[in-house]
């Protein structure tokens, strides 16, 4: 069972819920915030950046890659929490406890905001060939199940899609023929799967094979592998990525992808993250105590010792997303 900061932070996730030492800021609009800790203020500096939200602060942390220098901080939100990126490099940014989901632009500015009053977004992923933005509601208002909203050119009231299996829906990622993929848990806490397919008015469970995932983490393809992270690896208390091959038949695991925090250590619990030119980026929000939470830069597919990292402001880093101003804000 996990413990401490990050079980108290996981069961505000689930119910959205104020509990004993888990209570969150108050809501706000977000804005800009200028902070003595930027390192380089000057935008035109780096073209891909990494933006990672952190719930126990309500802010949302952006910085260059690969080296991950601290370029600006946006403050204003309740509970940031996962995120997406589209084409033009603005990150979108889930707060489930406002019920709102953010758009933040490269630049750091704040622009739209969609509403999302059927639950609570915990993820979300952006379809580049259409514009349209999913969003995955852990749970919806009543304590019950989560489901898929999709906002037509990320805007509106969206259109509502489920899998009538699956009770909590965590992270997402469409592939090029425009197939939604996303994890979750069914209501007896059992690690899901499911499609989306294109055009289809239901979500479909993923049989799994070759082994087993225990908690939700992010969900990407890249190349011919769906990545799917495990927040619980092989049921411990340390996170790892698997590969999975995927078929009309079901989905095979194929590796495991071990990563380190800055000691090597094994990596306590890296909730998303994001795979980016061979590499993958996240955090990993260290209630395990061997060493301060921390954003890091690993090798992608090998993984193992982080080649950055940035210790100085995550106390409980949750979502990544990469914002690329040519070229494409999906990495």
């Amino acid at each position: 069972m996990k413990i401490a900061f990050t079980r108290c932070y996981r069961l505000a996730a689930l119910s959205m819920f104020t509990i004993a030492g888990c209570s969150g800021l108050q809501s706000q609009p977000a804005t800009l915030a200028a902070s003595s800790s930027v390192e380089n203020p000057n935008f035109k500096a780096s073209k891909a950046w990494v933006f990672v939200s952190d719930p126990g602060t309500s802010e949302v942390y952006i910085y260059t890659l690969p080296t991950l220098k601290l370029i600006e901080i946006v403050t204003g939100f309740t509970q940031p929490q996962g995120e997406c990126s589209d084409n033009k490099g603005n990150v979108w940014v889930t707060d489930g406890t406002a019920q709102t989901i953010f758009e933040v632009e490269h630049s750091g500015s704040i622009g739209r905001r969609l509403s999302d009053t059927s639950g609570y977004p915990g993820g979300c992923a952006w379809n580049p060939k259409t514009g349209n933005l999913a969003v995955m509601n852990l749970l919806g208002t009543g304590s019950l199940p989560g489901a898929v909203l999709i906002y037509h050119h990320a805007a509106g009231v969206p259109n509502i899609y489920s899998n009538p299996k699956q009770f909590y829906y965590n992270f997402g990622w469409y592939d090029s023929a425009g197939n939604l993929f996303f994890d979750g848990r069914n209501a007896n806490g059992k690690f899901m799967l499911s499609e989306l397919p294109v055009n289809a008015v239901q979500a479909k469970s993923i049989a799994i094979s070759g082994g087993r995932i225990y908690y939700p983490g992010l969900v990407q393809w890249s190349s011919s592998y769906l990545a799917i992270g495990d927040q619980n690896c092989g049921n411990q208390t340390v996170s790892c990525i698997y590969r999975l091959s995927v078929s009309k038949t079901g989905a095979a695991i194929k590796g495991k992808i071990a990563l380190e925090n800055s000691t090597g250590g094994q990596l306590c619990d890296l909730i998303q993250g994001v795979i980016w030119q061979g590499h993958v980026v996240g955090s990993d929000s260290d209630f395990c105590g061997s060493v301060p939470s921390a954003t890091y830069v690993w090798p992608y597919p090998g993984g193992g010792k982080p080649t950055a990292h940035n210790a100085h402001n995550d106390s409980t880093p949750f979502g990544a997303a990469v914002s690329v101003v040519t070229g494409g804000g999906a990495p």
